[in-house]
C-alpha cells in the first residue's frame, strides 16, 4: 500500500456504480474505499465496482458495514485488495478479524471464490502478505487498548476516524483538533503503529488536516468522497452559470 516513503492517498466511494470506479481509477488515486458502512453498494455492486477499479490502476479497499468477521472474509472474496473494518475496540475483536482475513496457517479464511482469474494463480499463496486488514480506531476504548491491537498478528495497520473518537471522548463533532485530549489519542495510535511497523492511515478533512497528517508521519490518508467531487464541482459550476446569466434558483 506504501510506495517507498511516499504517502498514497485515497477516496471514499459511496456511489455504488462501476462507471464511477473507472472514472476514480483513472484519475489515479493510489486507492479507493468503496464505502458499504455509510454507503449503499449491495454485493453485486461491490463485485463490479472493486473489479472495475482494480482494471482501471487503483486499490479496491472495501470498508465492512459491521465489524463482523463473516464480512471480512466476504469482503476479500469478492475483491477487495484490503478491508476496513469499522469500530474494532479490543485486542480481541481485532484478533477475530484477522483469522477471517487470512489464510491457515495464520488465520481461518476458507479457500473459495474467483480471485485466482483476477489476481493471479499465486492469489492463495500470496494473498496472506498482499491483502490488508485495517482496524478502524475511532473510539477512546480502542485507543486504550491501542498497542495490544497493533501487535496482533494478521492486523496490517490502523485506520483513524477522528470524527467518532472525538465524539466517544464527549467532544464536540467539529474543532475537536484544539482539544490536547484528543491530539494526545492520536499521537499514541500513530505511536503504536510505528512501533509494531503497521500502517497508520486517517481520514483527513481539509487540505490543512491533510498537510498535518502527512508532517506527523502517517503512511496513507483519505480525503473526500466521490458524492464530494460530484456535489461540489457541480455547485460551484451552477453558481458560475447563474452569476452569468443573472438567473436564480427555481
Amino acid at each position: 500500500m506504501q510506495r517507498d516513503k511516499s504517502v498514497t492517498v485515497g477516496i471514499w466511494q459511496q456511489i455504488p456504480l462501476p462507471m464511477v470506479s473507472r472514472l476514480l481509477g483513472r484519475m489515479g488515486w493510489d486507492w479507493v474505499i468503496l464505502d458499504m458502512q455509510h454507503g449503499c453498494p449491495n454485493t453485486e455492486t461491490a463485485y463490479q465496482c472493486m473489479h472495475t477499479l482494480y482494471e482501471a490502476g487503483a486499490r479496491p479497499l472495501l470498508r465492512t458495514s459491521v465489524g463482523a468477521p463473516s464480512q471480512v472474509s466476504r469482503a476479500l472474496d469478492l475483491g477487495a485488495r484490503g478491508v476496513i473494518v469499522p469500530m474494532v475496540n479490543s485486542a480481541a475483536e481485532a484478533s477475530e478479524l484477522a483469522r477471517a482475513a487470512k489464510y491457515p496457517p495464520l488465520g481461518s479464511r476458507s479457500v473459495g471464490s474467483d480471485m485466482g482469474l483476477l489476481y493471479g494463480d499465486d492469489y492463495y499463496d500470496t494473498a496472506n502478505e498482499e491483502t490488508l486488514l485495517l482496524v478502524q480506531v475511532e473510539h477512546i476504548d480502542a485507543v486504550n487498548d491501542v498497542e495490544t491491537i497493533m501487535a496482533t498478528p494478521g492486523v496490517d495497520g490502523c485506520f483513524i476516524g477522528p470524527t467518532d473518537l472525538a465524539l466517544s471522548m464527549g467532544l464536540p463533532r467539529t474543532d475537536y483538533e484544539r482539544h490536547a485530549d484528543h491530539r494526545t489519542a492520536i499521537a499514541r495510535t500513530l505511536a503504536a503503529c510505528k512501533t509494531h511497523g503497521k500502517l497508520a492511515c486517517c481520514n483527513t478533512y481539509s487540505m490543512s488536516d491533510a498537510e498535518s497528517k502527512i508532517a506527523l508521519g502517517f503512511d496513507c490518508i483519505t480525503f473526500m468522497s466521490d458524492a464530494d467531487l460530484f456535489t461540489g464541482a457541480g455547485e460551484s459550476l451552477l453558481a458560475q452559470l447563474r452569476q452569468r446569466t443573472g438567473g436564480q434558483n427555481s
